[in-house]
């Protein structure tokens, strides 16, 4: 009986531990696999929107700059822009140092003033602005070279991500999946680890056997690459969980030396509104902004919403995506004096710390290096759900296979044992 009892065990093969961390695994992949795909998959196509927006932009990026002209002013093309696409509003804009670049701005289609007008004649909205557009001006006379929604197209994608374009229920659909995915992550490593180290199970382990039919490479792909892509992985969904859920974005604010909520103690030093003091140009603030920092060849400024605001988001590098800058500088100034406002370092560490953590997730913190690897590891991560059901469903087909073929055995013997008695 005793050897009985251990012949089973070895045939068994897994342990109690591994048994219940695979039907876990299996269950909660099947459970959040969708949300976890449409993820991931939106998060890795949002890592190259710097430079597919560049490439929607095309030809109207750059126009002939004539001999010895000038520059419009920022103010002057922005009421060209205003004039010549006057269903929208312009929330910032970019311009270049380079004399063939052209003016660059970012709008949103204007909602109705009047609140009680038909939907029907609303504009289609996805946020508080409604839908976000790039238009490219020719800064010596104001023309409107050309446009893309490209911005608007990563603007949902990024809201997808977040929310699965759900609002607040969304967001929680989105946490809860990110809290599975990381607990499929430390669960795919306890299946993953082989029960004895040897030369077998090193081959099997780290790499994907040649020769094989494609549900072996499909279960080698999924066993393989998820483990190589396990420690970033995780990383990323720690990221993100961070941003998605306010306590762990207060810890992780708190324990770095930030505070949890800046705006409250930032308005304090910003200046009051005084409709008496004059503000200075646009262009005062793009001669700054190139003089304190010589290697930029963009600045991007806001465009105040109201005449009350008093302090204008000025970015000065040598290049400025839609949410990442390279080798430059962001910083809150006041409109009157143009000098920067002083806030208290926790105020600053909120904002460094903030950012710092969108690049990590994002792949924004080693540049192209950083984009490549975190893309790579963003399609294995799409991948793993797809891969994960293949192995399930092609062991149901086999288990049936198997039920179908010992039913017919036993069919069988019952009508050849009917046939002997008669």
């Amino acid at each position: 009986m005793e050897n009985k009892k251990t012949n089973t065990k070895k045939k068994q093969g897994k342990s109690l531990t591994k048994r219940i961390t695979g039907w876990l695994h299996l269950w909660l992949g099947l459970v959040s696999g969708i949300i976890v795909l449409t993820v991931t998959l939106s998060g890795t196509v949002f890592v190259f929107c710097d430079e597919i927006i560049d490439l929607c932009g095309g030809s109207a990026k750059y126009v002939q700059a004539p001999a010895n002209a000038k520059k419009m002013s920022p103010e002057q093309l922005l009421a060209q822009f205003h004039q010549q696409v006057p269903d929208r509003k312009a929330f910032y804009f970019d311009t270049y140092k380079e004399a063939d670049r052209t003016f660059r701005v970012a709008s949103a289609t204007k909602p109705p003033k009047d609140k009680n007008a038909d939907k029907a004649a609303k504009p289609k909205e996805r946020g508080p602005r409604g839908v976000f557009a790039y238009h490219y001006l020719d800064p010596y006379t104001g023309k409107v070279m050309g446009s893309t929604k490209s911005y608007e197209f990563f603007y949902v994608v990024a809201h997808i991500h977040a929310q699965l374009l759900a609002g607040k229920f969304g967001k929680t659909v989105v946490g809860v999946a990110s809290i599975i995915f990381f607990v499929q992550l430390i669960g795919g490593l306890i299946l993953w680890w082989p029960k004895k180290w040897n030369k077998t199970t090193r081959t099997t382990a780290f790499k994907i056997k040649s020769g094989t039919k494609w549900r072996r490479k499909n279960y080698d792909f999924h066993n393989v690459f998820g483990f190589y892509s396990l420690l970033p992985a995780v990383f990323i969904t720690i990221t993100g969980l961070i941003m998605a859920y306010k306590v762990l974005t207060d810890l992780t604010q708190e324990a770095f030396g930030g505070v949890a909520d800046p705006h409250k103690i930032a308005e304090k030093y910003e200046p009051k509104f005084d409709p008496d003091k004059k503000a200075l140009s646009f262009t005062d603030f793009i001669d700054r902004g190139f003089k304190e920092i010589p290697q930029a060849k963009q600045i991007r400024m806001s465009v105040p919403r109201k005449d009350s605001t008093t302090v204008y988001n000025v970015i000065a590098a040598k290049f400025i995506g839609l949410k990442s800058i390279s080798d430059g500088k962001s910083k809150e100034v006041s409109k009157y004096t143009g000098d920067e406002i002083n806030y208290p370092k926790e105020v600053q560490m909120h904002e460094v710390i903030e950012h710092m953590n969108f690049d990590l997730h994002v792949g924004y913190w080693g540049g192209m290096f950083g984009k490549i690897f975190t893309f790579v590891i963003g399609i294995i991560c799409t991948s793993l759900p797809i891969t994960g059901f293949l192995i399930w469903w092609g062991r149901r087909n086999k288990s049936t296979k198997k039920v179908k073929e010992i039913n017919n055995i036993h069919q069988h013997r019952k009508e050849s044992h009917h046939e002997q008695l008669v």
